[in-house]
């Protein structure tokens, strides 16, 4: 081999070492960097999904660290309408540093349900089992790098356009120590559901109660979302519409162990609107 093929090779077999260095280089660059500007659809923690405490993400178990991860949606939802939703971290562990959730909307049948709007930090995919469920996340500037104590995202909602019953909101977090690799990190999982409101017509009737160890079920019909239970004129804390039958069924969850066999109160149920119910005289039985 001459002098001028030998540097020939020479000179090629550094330039193939110098790219594969960079390849491999940039390649780590970008699987790193991909976590930091959000993971690939299909880790909210979701049913069918992953959450990152997964091998070769952040690994570990979920919702082991002392942090605190939620979700804040409307307590209800008309079809098409848009809302924000709100998903928060915190946590007393000064050594968290960096901040990332996905999240996901679903119906019952785990199906897609409504849009969301991504913002200056964070970003809307389209992915996951099936490929048509849509996932909002982090960005990398909503990665909060070096914040300590906490980090919240706010978008909109837009609900979808029709009925489709109940909405769950599923997401996973990521509380980081922001070394720049994935050990050390906390991982946490939450969820919210809302109900489609039921158009109310009228002002709520009452038609029958009864007591179920501590709670006071009353039933009757055009009861609002968020409305309220009145005994003799009290208000009634912890009174939630049924999951089921939201118009129809109070619960009340602890006013049924304030009252003593034979007693007899009277009942109303107020809706936001402020309209008021027939006045319903209820006896507890012995």
């Amino acid at each position: 081999m001459s002098q001028k093929t030998r540097i020939k090779v020479t000179c090629l077999a550094l330039f193939l070492a110098a790219l594969a260095l960079e390849l491999f280089s940039n390649n780590t660059i970008k699987s790193v960097g991909a976590f930091a500007e959000g993971p690939n659809p299909g880790h909210s923690g979701a049913p069918g999904d992953l959450t990152c405490a997964v091998a070769g993400c952040h690994g570990g178990e979920p919702n082991t660290g002392p942090g605190q991860f939620q979700i804040t949606a409307p307590s209800s939802y008309e079809p098409g309408k848009t809302y924000p939703i709100t998903v928060t971290h915190s946590t007393t562990d000064t050594s968290r540093r960096r901040w990332g959730f996905q999240l996901t909307a679903l119906d019952g049948s785990s199906n897609r349900a409504g849009d969301f709007e991504s913002t200056s930090i964070t970003q809307v995919l389209l992915g996951g089992p099936g490929g048509n469920r849509q996932y909002i996340e982090h960005n990398f500037l909503g990665t909060f790098q070096g914040q300590p104590s906490g980090a919240t995202w706010t978008f909109n909602w837009t609900a979808p356009s029709s009925d489709v019953g109940r909405v769950t909101f599923y997401a996973a977090g990521n509380q980081a120590n922001n070394n720049g690799n994935e050990t050390g990190d906390q991982i946490y999982t939450t969820s919210a559901s809302v109900q489609v409101a039921s158009v109310i017509t009228g002002a709520p009737v009452i038609t029958g109660a009864e007591v179920n160890k501590k709670q006071l079920l009353v039933s009757g019909s055009n009861f609002a979302f968020e409305a309220q239970l009145l005994m003799d004129g009290d208000k009634q804390k912890k009174t939630f519409n049924d999951d089921v039958n939201p118009s129809m069924l109070l619960v009340a969850r602890k006013s049924g162990k304030f009252m003593a066999p034979s007693q007899t109160v009277v009942l109303q149920v107020k809706n936001p609107d402020g309209t008021l119910s027939n006045e319903f005289s209820f006896t507890r039985p012995n």
